[in-house]
């Protein structure tokens, strides 16, 4: 069934990190490795970490300290560089797996050859409520018309409404397995210095670009709900919680606009214009100095338009047929639901 990396990029993540190296762990896949790369926490990640790989394992486990913080992008990119595994696990720290997750999505890449990303169905994990119904996290990314992408599924009950495998658009870098062969060829850059996720995003969006970029050279996305991991969405400090809306602001506006191009979004601007005005008004209200310093970013556009030029250029499937064949109206109930949690 093939080799698999696990990849956990910690940064002052001593508070999830031993939760999610036992579910790791406990993986039944036998060929199985585990690279954790610390973005230079200053809490004690690393100590936690290095007291695990005193102890004997199942599966072998790395720790690379990192000397400065690359972002989760930058990180990622250095431990899919070193493994030479046939594909790739994303492992957030305040994630979990269930032990036969891997074996499953690993028989799904086996059974559909250019299937190049796997989905599994990713719940909300709450510790200090065990007996609390399952709520889904994510089954996978949905884009819209107006191009504001969702989670599937994301805070509905897991009562059965989701249990049907099949093609997705995109997945969760919370939690996903990636066929090598894919992440080779979407990669930029000379070998040496191949870059998997775009670094200048650092994190977020991240995933929704290499959905982009991979669906544009046809490969394909899928979800499986028989694999089954959990997520934390580990809460954070107020300078933690700004340093995510800048990320998640700019990049959103990065990656959509980088990726499409003005002229491709030009259609869809009636729908377009309206919502990304009043995420933006919302924003605004709700964290000033985020919103400014998230336009700052914005200098960024234009290397973000050439990456997007040239990923048309080696398109194997025009980017205007993956966007017609995987755009969806927004819900009904989004509006809603965006003003309870400020449009995030």
């Amino acid at each position: 069934m093939g080799s698999v990396t696990a990849i956990v990029v910690t940064w002052d993540s001593a508070r999830d990190i031993g939760r999610c190296l036992a579910s790791l762990e406990a993986v039944g896949h036998d060929a199985f490795e585990i690279v954790v790369l610390d973005n230079a926490s200053s809490d004690d990640t690393v100590a936690r970490v290095e007291t695990l790989l005193a102890r004997t394992r199942r599966h072998p486990l790395t720790l690379r300290s990192l000397s400065h913080n690359h972002g989760f992008c930058g990180a990622v990119n250095l431990g899919i560089r070193s493994s030479d595994a046939d594909a790739v696990l994303l492992v957030n720290p305040d994630a979990t797996i269930d032990p036969d997750a891997v074996a499953v999505m690993m028989r799904v890449l086996d059974e559909h050859p250019r299937c190049g990303t796997v989905q599994p169905k990713l719940l909300r994990l709450r510790p200090g409520a065990p007996d609390a119904p399952a709520i889904i996290d994510t089954t996978g990314h949905v884009l819209t018309r107006p191009r504001l992408l969702l989670n599937r599924g994301a805070g509905r009950p897991d009562d059965g409404g989701f249990d049907e495998a099949g093609e997705v658009f995109g997945a969760s870098g919370a939690l996903v397995l990636h066929r090598r062969a894919m992440l080779d060829d979407v990669a930029r850059g000379v070998p040496e210095a191949r870059e998997y996720l775009t670094e200048e995003l650092v994190a977020y969006f991240d995933d929704v670009e290499l959905d982009l970029r991979a669906r544009q050279r046809g490969w394909t996305a899928r979800y499986e709900p028989m694999a089954v991991g959990r997520h934390a969405r580990a809460g954070a400090s107020e300078r933690r919680r700004r340093r995510v809306r800048v990320l998640n602001l700019s990049n959103h506006a990065l990656v959509v606009i980088g990726s499409e191009g003005w002229a491709s979004l030009a259609r869809d601007a009636h729908v377009i214009v309206p919502l990304w005005l009043l995420r933006f008004v919302v924003g605004a209200v709700r964290s000033p100095v985020a919103m400014l310093l998230a336009i700052g970013r914005l200098r960024l556009l234009p290397a973000a338009l050439r990456r997007g030029r040239q990923d048309r250029e080696r398109a194997t499937v025009p980017l205007a047929d993956v966007v017609a064949r995987w755009r969806e109206p927004m819900p009904r109930d989004w509006l809603r639901a965006a003003a309870r949690r400020g449009l995030r």
